[in-house]
């Protein structure tokens, strides 16, 4: 399809001086096509001769009306050389742009015809051929004018029922003897049109284009300097803008002023109005793989029409491009980054909008790490350099293990804890509330406390101290608020929690589990309970806290595998006689490691496991179907 250079077609300021100001009275006036007259004068389209004189009913000339044709969609510039059409004269410029631009021919004589009268059929003709240079579909309508046996040749023909399709052509009223109109048309193909009548033709035909030519919504832009410089062009798809990028790594694809597809870079989460989180889908743009909340930084894959596919911990998947958007790798201003200070770990966390940074513990640094660099991470796990080199993996033990353990600690312990560090906290004195819901559910203490400091400001927040709420259980990411739920006591609170978490994300039968552990946007409770991407990493910060003040009773007491497959079955024997217990989703799922048996009649030794059942049942994994996570010490 060809495009025009604008579909904001000014003709007024193209063509005048200034904007075209009509008389009260003039010779247009109530004519029964003063409204498209009238709009072709403003456009300027259609000149008068003085004040107030139009001639509507004046023949018109093939050389005024190609001029006419070539004003309405500015044509580019044109040549050619008919014999009656010297250079010097006025209607030349229109004549030669729309005879190059195939709308017009000459006759088989060399010449053009400038001042011959132009027949209402020769002007379909030319309507016709400027809607194909438009790219306009031509389509065919049934001819029921009274007189259609003078539309001689198949050219002329099809030319008019094309126009008669979109409108443009509508007939001539036929009238009765005593002037009344019979309900028929004729199109009087041979008649020479008025200039009111070339009026009507073209001001219809622009109202096509702009039904028929798509809005030019998609531009290339170049990165210079940290800037996007827009390049002249638009185009009307994202395919023809795509296919138009020379430099992909410089290059991106603007819509409006939001780029739409980059080289590489960032996605950050902007959900739309009266969202309050992005929703991470698989392609079909449906299926809800997990959702994150503002500002969230996710990595770049690549980008189409309708989707951009992004990473965020370990999970791809796509986001709309309406929820988001992207920042090439060029006009980063920060990122997020991990930093070891102490022997200890921190996660710098990056806010786009506000360009500032937010930091948490999140644990033990890894051996690999040097003391004050930056490193990069999006799952918390591998780490990269500024240079984008791998420079090591190590997970956080408390990230990654499961909640059936129990901690070692006791009530007396947790409540010391929380006294040393907060001492005006209510959770001081619900120690025993904490081991009393790890025994019944089995649920570990340590991580409900972890989880009630994180979600409740050491039990300080508004929610906590109106609703008894320590977990900001149904609050919301729309009004948290109004909707938290309310607890008449704080155990009750813990109690209905501990149940909550054992029923739901810790229960390999439930479709919201994906790993007993507190986990990432990838694994864990964290892929569908909070829109903190982070929220897990937090809460095993403050177990990690709390277990080093406390003496590192629960530090590396068990040895944590994970699943080297999606999909890895649990069996409650070192063999596959028996069905499955339950199977772990995720490659890299978090498996305690019990023991191992000796090889079996399958030839594979089996390792003995913790499942992640409430009854804290032992059962076997194949163990090439194990391996043991690397953790940071």
């Amino acid at each position: 399809m060809r495009i025009l250079f604008s579909l904001l077609l000014v003709f007024g300021l193209l063509f005048t001086n200034g904007p075209v100001s009509l008389a009260a009275e003039d010779d247009i006036t109530g004519i029964t096509l003063e409204a498209e007259m009238r709009a072709m004068i403003a456009q300027g389209i259609i000149q008068g001769y003085s004040e107030g004189e139009y001639r509507p009913f004046e023949k018109v000339t093939r050389g005024q009306f190609a001029t006419f044709v070539a004003r309405a969609l500015q044509l580019p510039e044109g040549s050619g050389n008919f014999a009656d059409v010297p250079p010097s004269s006025k209607l030349a410029d229109g004549i030669y742009k729309a005879s190059s631009a195939g709308i017009v021919s000459g006759y088989s004589t060399g010449v053009f015809g400038i001042n011959d009268n132009i027949t209402r059929e020769q002007m379909a003709i030319m309507i016709d051929r400027a809607l194909q240079y438009l790219g306009i579909e031509r389509q065919s309508a049934p001819l029921n004018f009274t007189d259609v046996d003078q539309i001689v040749s198949s050219t002329s023909k099809a030319a008019v029922s094309n126009n008669v399709y979109y409108g443009i052509i509508r007939g001539i009223q036929n009238q009765n003897e005593d002037g009344t109109f019979d309900g028929t048309f004729r199109f009087a193909p041979k008649a020479y049109a008025t200039r009111a009548e070339a009026a009507a033709f073209i001001y219809r035909l622009l109202d096509v284009m702009k039904e028929q030519t798509p809005e030019l919504a998609y531009q290339v832009a170049t990165i210079q300097k940290g800037e996007l410089v827009y390049g002249p062009k638009k185009y009307a798809t994202f395919a023809q803008a795509e296919a138009a990028i020379t430099n992909p790594a410089s290059q991106v694809i603007v819509q409006g002023t939001k780029i739409v597809k980059m080289y590489s870079g960032n996605v950050i989460a902007q959900p739309s109005p009266g969202k309050f989180t992005t929703t991470i889908y698989q392609s079909n743009l449906s299926t809800s793989l997990t959702y994150v909340e503002p500002n969230t930084e996710m990595k770049y894959l690549d980008a189409d029409e309708t989707k951009v596919k992004v990473q965020v911990a370990n999970t791809i998947g796509y986001v709309k491009p309406s929820e988001v958007w992207l920042v090439p790798t060029a006009m980063i201003q920060g990122r997020s980054y991990y930093q070891a200070s102490g022997g200890e770990l921190y996660h710098y966390i990056y806010r786009p909008t506000s360009n500032t940074y937010v930091s948490y513990h999140y644990g033990k640094a890894p051996s690999f790490m040097q003391e004050g660099q930056k490193y990069y991470s999006w799952d918390g796990e591998t780490f990269y350099n500024a240079s984008g080199q791998s420079v090591g993996t190590a997970y956080q033990y408390f990230n990654v293990l499961p909640i059936r353990t129990k901690t070692n600690y006791t009530a007396a312990e947790l409540n010391a804890y929380v006294a040393a560090n907060k001492a005006d906290s209510p959770l001081k004195t619900l120690g025993a509330a904490f081991k009393a819901a790890e025994a019944k559910y089995n649920v570990n203490a340590l991580y409900l406390l972890a989880n009630a400091i994180h979600e409740s400001a050491w039990g300080t927040s508004e929610i906590a101290k109106k609703n008894k709420n320590l977990f900001g259980i149904q609050a919301y990411d729309s009004d948290p608020t109004n909707s938290a739920m309310k607890f008449d006591t704080f155990e009750a609170c813990i109690d209905y929690m501990a149940d909550f978490i054992s029923k739901q994300y810790a229960n390999p039968s439930s479709w919201k589990y994906n790993g007993a552990v507190v986990g990432d946007k990838t694994i864990g409770f964290n892929v569908r309970y909070a829109s903190d991407p982070y929220w897990g990493q937090k809460i095993a910060g403050f177990m990690y806290r709390a277990d080093k003040y406390l003496g590192k009773k629960d530090w590396l007491k068990y040895t944590i595998t994970g699943t080297t497959v999606d999909g890895v079955n649990v069996r409650p024997e070192p063999n596959t006689s028996k069905s499955p217990l339950y199977k772990y989703p995720t490659k890299n799922s978090p498996v305690i490691k019990l023991g191992e048996t000796v090889k079996q009649a399958d030839g594979y030794v089996w390792y003995k496991i913790q499942t992640d059942l409430a009854a804290n049942t032992n059962a076997y994994i194949r163990s090439d179907l194990l391996k043991e996570l690397p953790m940071a010490k």
